[in-house]
């Protein structure tokens, strides 16, 4: 089998099943009578399915690093990644395959920018799919937190990490949606995942990706 790691969990279970988590790493739920030698038949039978969701499961479990603001450092804005460069330029751009920053800039200046563009980005964003889907939000705050990438508050106030500057369109567009789901559903029924389902048929993707990334709301 190649060395295929994995770890078994017996249950009360009437089959053996195969789970592979956003890490790559192999489970196998197997009933308590199982024996050791069916659990290795399945592993060799499904042993290209296997290796091909670690494999893409590896790839989107992307390894973000602490971002200082030095140069040469790699960063995500909108989901693409840039070199970080300090140039004799007066305010913040994008060049190429560079983000290009001033060099009388501090990184609290920099970071100030980026709360500004996330909130320009967020409000905009908001605003046009809240009137496709016909919601009406209270208010919109963007906040510094690192355990949401949003919120919806019982008075239908949405609040957002600036963090989310840093994910592709597509992603924050999600959770603006999913935001915008809880104005008519303050859980996560299955008639709010159906909602939600409506504006963005492909949701569990980006769902996964912010799952994948979730270190991004720690490098910064």
């Amino acid at each position: 089998m190649n060395n295929i790691q994995y770890k078994v969990i017996r249950s009360d279970r009437k089959s053996i099943a195969l789970v592979i988590n956003s890490e790559a790493k192999l489970t196998i739920r197997a009933p308590y009578d199982a024996r050791e030698s069916e659990i290795v038949d399945v592993i060799r039978q499904k042993k290209r399915w296997i290796t091909e969701k670690q494999k893409k499961m590896s790839a989107l479990n992307i390894k973000h690093s602490t971002v200082n603001f030095k140069s040469g450092e790699s960063f995500m804005y909108l989901g693409n990644t840039y070199t970080i460069a300090w140039k004799n330029v007066t305010k913040i751009d994008i060049s190429g395959a560079n983000f290009i920053l001033p060099k009388n800039f501090t990184k609290t200046r920099v970071i100030s920018w980026l709360k500004k563009q996330a909130g320009k980005f967020l409000r905009k964003r908001a605003g046009e799919i809240a009137d496709v889907m016909g919601a009406r939000f209270s208010s919109i705050r963007i906040s510094s937190a690192r355990t949401r990438w949003g919120s919806c508050s019982g008075k239908d106030n949405l609040n957002f990490t600036w963090r989310l500057i840093m994910c592709p369109p597509e992603v924050i567009d999600y959770v603006i949606i999913h935001e915008l789901c809880h104005i008519t559903y303050k859980n996560h029924s299955p008639g709010f995942w159906a909602m939600v389902k409506a504006y963005r048929p492909k949701f569990k993707e980006q769902k996964s990706w912010l799952k994948n990334n979730r270190k991004l709301m720690d490098i910064i």
